[in-house]
């Protein structure tokens, strides 16, 4: 049991025996054992290695569904509103026979549900039963929107979005399976009745969930219905995920293919972010040169040479002084981020410009010709950081996935390094919701990547690197660190012979007077 659990106590040793009895044993004459195969796992634990990087992201806050967090202490006391939104739900009648009409018929599917969930639920069949009947008929009235949650739920929950940001937590998942039956078997009265008189059955409850999607999803969704009715989702956030996943604009023309390298010495990842022209350095230091000598009064040699900004010409240069490599345990884990300059740097060096998309993920390109990435339009506000972490989360655990959000994910992470850089795509259209520009480039920069997501090839990535590479300036600047530059001697040299010129212009300055000559023109 979880140790914050409000239970005092584990399942003994005869009660795991029996449990395990009870599965092999269990046989309704329909041939459940054989069905159990075609139950998908769908509702999974997040892995450490993905949780490490924010671990809050992928717990609830404030209310639990499913077996997963229940009986946690913290999250318990939000059970009675639960049982409230239920109770509101239900007809009095219904109140009266609900262990008949929801419970016992929950208690056949124990096996089916157990099936659905990655981990090992310690918990009795009645227990679970019970467990899935609020949180199932707490959800469909908030999918429904005939339930008036604000009457029934704290005002600070409703007010800071919380509820809304827990129920697309992975861990939080309720199988649509168990909420389809819950849907049919309990035949709702009273809120529900003008429902029923049009034939309800799983596409309206679709239908529902698809709308509760739109208004919380960070990225645009796909608008065919079709697909929507014909798909078996597995529960809300499967619906999120590939309604993203699979919105395209049709109309859209086809991916530019990919540019040949024209240099044979590397490859496509091969400008790193420090590699980037350094433009605020270089300002700095031609600045710093035409102030020399130009004052009412010249400094001291001393002092003239110990205000050059030695670093940074030494990062110019490629030098980086070297530090202790000391691991501390307790440091932060390494973010790995995709190799691309950042959008700022892509405006300024190579003059790529960014237009919004009509499209979703899938319609993410870059047209060569125009020099422009199209990128879909996204969403942030409060808790959009929870809902793309979740959401990567589970492609990942889902091998079927196509990892296409994890690559939209990679191509944001490298461009948004920068407020700047969020600034930009805000000015074009491209990010929007309340969300700061600061917030914005935190929350890209500290999203997790995974070796095998950076082992996938990205088109959209290395056209853009290859594009930026190729360009007159870049080409230059990679000339001068890869092949003049290339040991400490010379840069030595050329630090020896930069201090020296300017110390023969001081000590020109000294004589003749650099003021006077300037006054005089």
């Amino acid at each position: 049991m979880n140790p914050y659990s409000i239970l005092s106590c584990d399942f003994t040793e005869q009660q795991w025996v029996d449990q395990v009895t009870k599965d092999f044993d269990h046989d309704d004459g329909s041939g459940s054992h054989d069905d159990l195969s075609d139950v998908p796992v769908c509702v999974f634990s997040v892995p450490k290695e993905t949780s490490r990087f924010k671990p809050e992201a992928y717990v609830p806050l404030a209310i639990a569904l499913g077996p997963y967090h229940h009986f946690e202490t913290h999250l318990y006391q939000m059970e009675r509103f639960k049982v409230a939104a239920v109770r509101a739900i239900l007809s009095p009648d219904q109140v009266l026979s609900f262990e008949s009409l929801v419970i016992n018929r929950l208690v056949e599917k124990e096996p089916v549900i157990r099936a659905c969930y990655h981990k090992y639920i310690n918990l009795h069949g009645d227990t679970l039963a019970w467990i899935f009947a609020i949180d199932g008929l707490f959800l469909i009235g908030l999918f429904a929107y005939y339930l008036d949650i604000s009457t029934l739920m704290p005002k600070k929950l409703l007010h800071d979005r919380v509820l809304c940001r827990d129920v697309m937590v992975l861990e939080n998942q309720i199988p649509l399976y168990l909420l389809d039956e819950i849907w049919k078997d309990l035949r709702l009265s009273s809120t529900f009745r003008s429902l029923q008189d049009r034939n309800v059955e799983q596409r309206e409850l679709i239908a529902m969930m698809r709308k509760f999607c739109e208004v919380h999803s960070p990225l645009e969704l796909s608008k065919d219905l079709d697909h929507l009715v014909s798909t078996r989702y597995l529960h809300l956030l499967d619906l999120m995920y590939h309604l993203i996943v699979n919105n395209q604009d049709t109309r859209e023309p086809p991916p530019v293919a990919v540019i040949r390298n024209m240099d044979n010495d590397d490859g496509i990842k091969t400008i790193a972010k420090e590699d980037n022209i350094t433009e605020n350095d270089l300002e700095e230091i031609i600045e710093m040169g035409l102030r020399l000598g130009m004052k009412g009064k010249a400094d001291r040699p001393i002092e003239v040479i110990k205000n050059i900004p030695w670093e940074k010409i030494s990062n110019l240069l490629g030098l980086k002084p070297s530090r202790p490599n000391k691991e501390n345990v307790d440091d932060p884990p390494v973010v790995i981020e995709i190799d691309i300059p950042s959008a700022s740097s892509l405006t300024k060096h190579a003059q790529i410009s960014f237009e919004p998309i009509n499209g979703g993920i899938k319609n993410t390109k870059f047209d060569i010709n125009k020099a422009t990435l199209h990128l879909p339009i996204i969403t942030l506000d409060d808790y959009s950081e929870v809902m793309l972490r979740n959401l990567l989360a589970y492609e990942m655990a889902t091998s079927s996935s196509t990892k296409q959000l994890a690559r939209y994910v990679d191509l944001m992470s490298g461009i948004v390094d920068s407020e700047a850089d969020a600034r930009l795509l805000r000015d074009k259209g491209i990010i929007k919701g309340s969300m700061k520009d600061k917030e914005v480039a935190n929350l890209f920069n500290g999203m997790n990547k995974s070796g095998f997501y950076m082992s996938r090839s990205n088109n959209t990535i290395e056209q853009l690197n290859e594009y930026y590479k190729n360009r007159p300036m870049i080409k230059i600047w990679r000339f001068v660190k890869r092949d003049l530059i290339c040991s400490k001697k010379v840069a030595t040299l050329v630090l020896t012979i930069f201090a020296s010129l300017l110390m023969i212009l001081y000590s020109f300055c000294e004589v003749y007077g650099c003021s006077r000559l300037s006054e005089s023109k």
